[in-house]
């Protein structure tokens, strides 16, 4: 590889590094954002439970229908609670791995729409910088490496 292909080589390294970087150090942000937008859901649920249980909400059910809608909605809360205990629970390194096992994907998708990065100054964050330049690089040699391969053969055969 000539210089100028060992320029290139080595500026795409560093883009992708620095874009691997900047993309995984917003996971405890975006997380931070889901667990909210998780929070007012489970509120909302909790909420909507109570008014089916008291009547409030859509009074004309009989006693039976009441119980089988207040079932349904304490389903929900229990699946809700469920997902937000696993993941606020969890140290701030590991929630983002455990906001993508459990993640309520409209729920995420909403919090997506409105998420706006955050700068990484927290460990947490640094760590995730540091795991997605790593990843990315990765990634991009593996990307580069079989013309690497077919040039070091072409090399040395003499063509």
């Amino acid at each position: 590889m000539g210089w100028v292909g060992r320029k290139f080589d080595n500026l795409g390294s560093a883009v992708s590094g620095a874009g691997g970087g900047m993309g995984l150090s917003q996971a405890p942000a975006f997380t931070q954002a889901y667990l909210q937008r998780l929070g007012g859901h489970l509120d909302e649920a909790r909420r909507t439970l109570d008014l089916v249980e008291r009547g409030v909400l859509v009074p004309d059910l009989t006693a039976a229908e009441r119980a089988q809608a207040a079932h349904g909605f304490a389903d929900r809360v229990t699946e809700l609670e469920a997902t937000y205990s696993a993941i606020a629970e969890a140290s701030p390194l590991m929630q983002p791995v455990l906001m993508l096992r459990h993640a309520d994907s409209e729920i995420a998708q909403r919090a997506w729409e409105v998420f706006t990065p955050a700068v990484p100054v927290d460990a947490p964050s640094l760590i995730w910088t540091g795991v997605g330049v790593l990843l990315a690089l990765l990634i991009y040699e593996l990307v580069k490496s079989p013309g690497a391969l077919v040039r070091r053969r072409r090399g040395r055969s003499g063509y």
